[in-house]
């Protein structure tokens, strides 16, 4: 022992044995986070105690922080998720991408409608000339394609206020009853029905992310 120390701990503590003997094992790496738009997942934990020959302790590295991968939709756009205490869900509109039409820069996203049932719909522009009605003419299909039909009649003002009134549809056709005037109708017709509130142990659902399906 150097002549420079009091004892043989002080000569033990300017060694600095930690750094010359085997240190403790590193932590683990921290879990992964959900995937989830957000912060990285926690650090891992220190790596455990660790008591070398010299009688004092190391501890090995901190692990590896976890990661929280961001999600991406089909069309390469962020998916939403809601957090219910236990899972995590997507929320996620089914967006389409096209070329911004007047910016080259940029693109346009737009999301699909949604709704409860698999609808159809139809529009259109016409005019009433008779100050009685006019009638609007459907593809011959439609009644075999869709049923529940309702009819939206917007009168395009010029000059004075007009009521309209729109009949049923009936063999692909409906007419509008009112005074001289022009106006969109729009016509919504459904497809099938869709069971909207399944319970899960009955249903097979397939897909994967925010685009899932029965």
């Amino acid at each position: 022992m150097s002549r420079f120390f009091n004892d043989y701990n002080q000569y033990l503590g300017a060694q600095r044995c930690c750094n010359l003997n085997t240190q403790g094992p590193i932590g683990p790496q921290g879990p992964t986070g959900p995937v989830i738009i957000g912060p990285r997942g926690n650090t891992g934990p220190t790596g455990a105690s660790f008591t070398g020959p010299t009688g004092r302790g190391c501890r090995g590295d901190t692990g590896p922080a976890g990661s929280f991968p961001v999600p991406t939709s089909a069309t390469g756009t962020i998916g939403v998720v809601s957090y219910n205490g236990s899972k995590y869900y997507y929320d996620s509109t089914k967006t389409f991408v096209i070329n911004h039409p007047t910016d080259s820069a940029k693109l346009l996203v737009h999301g699909c409608l949604e709704g409860p049932e698999a609808g159809v719909y139809y529009r259109g522009k016409e005019e009433i000339i008779n100050d009685e009605y006019v009638e609007v003419v459907l593809p011959h299909y439609v009644e075999q394609l869709a049923k529940d039909f309702t009819v939206q009649i917007t009168p395009i003002y010029s000059g004075k206020i007009v009521t309209l009134n729109a009949s049923e549809v009936e063999q692909n056709k409906f007419r509008v009853y009112g005074t001289n005037t022009k106006f969109h109708w729009l016509v919504h017709g459904k497809r099938r029905d869709i069971e909207v509130e399944p319970d899960k142990d009955t249903v097979d659902v397939k897909g994967s992310g925010p685009y899932l399906y029965i």
